[in-house]
């Protein structure tokens, strides 16, 4: 169903426009000021990344990335994105929440709206997918919609007049749902609220909602 989902999503194929909210063409500000930080080492894993903003910045900066996502429309864009811009980016297409075919790989993951679509059943199970794939001491830096964010994007998609059956299956993220997943083999090192952008159907500007900013260290 996720696969559907969001090819779909990607293809212009639903209600909510020729394109995903959250897909603005650039990398959101938290993580061009962790780039710029240069906290992003080693071996980089995007787990949901979409059409590849994101993985092709750091991959810009020289860094080693991989970048992985359940829909094949997006990873076709991405890669384009890749050929035209001349970097150097494995993008996979593959279930980021379950990572089967990584093992103590990455230094760093970065997750920006991959855990806010995770089931909450299986929110304990990406992150243990994530701890399989990390290497000891890894840093994984995640973004993603909070419960406020997922109450304004309905609330906006009302205004247009979109059926508010189409929005049924959006995450409610709290910050302990995200602190709960990552409470065993995890070291805390962030979890706050923050905002992410993104760009409703049809609007000329961008807004910025309500978003859950969160660091974890593999143990």
């Amino acid at each position: 169903m996720r696969l559907l989902t969001f090819d779909a999503i990607y293809a212009g194929r639903t209600p909510i426009g020729s394109r995903a909210s959250w897909d603005i063409g650039r990398i959101q500000p938290v993580f061009a000021d962790v780039a710029a930080d240069q906290r992003i080492v080693g071996d980089v894993l995007d787990a949901g990344c979409g059409t590849g903003e994101l993985a092709l910045a750091l991959a810009r900066l020289g860094h080693a990335v991989t970048a992985v996502d359940i829909s094949a429309v997006a990873i076709k864009r991405a890669r384009a994105k890749a050929v035209s811009a001349g970097v150097p980016v494995d993008f996979v297409v593959g279930d980021a929440l379950t990572l089967p075919d990584y093992r103590d790989r990455f230094d760093t993951v970065v997750d920006c709206g991959l855990f806010d679509v995770c089931p909450q059943a299986a929110q304990a199970d990406y992150a243990a997918a994530l701890h399989r794939a990390c290497r000891t001491g890894a840093t994984v830096f995640m973004l993603e919609l909070s419960a406020a964010a997922t109450r304004s994007v309905v609330a906006g998609y009302a205004e247009l007049g979109l059926p508010t059956r189409t929005f049924e299956r959006l995450p409610y993220l709290t910050c302990a749902e995200v602190g709960d997943a990552f409470a065993i083999g995890w070291q805390r090192l962030a979890l706050r609220e923050s905002a992410m952008t993104i760009r409703l159907p049809g609007a000329v500007e961008e807004t910025t909602v309500p978003a859950i900013y969160a660091e974890f260290r593999k143990l």
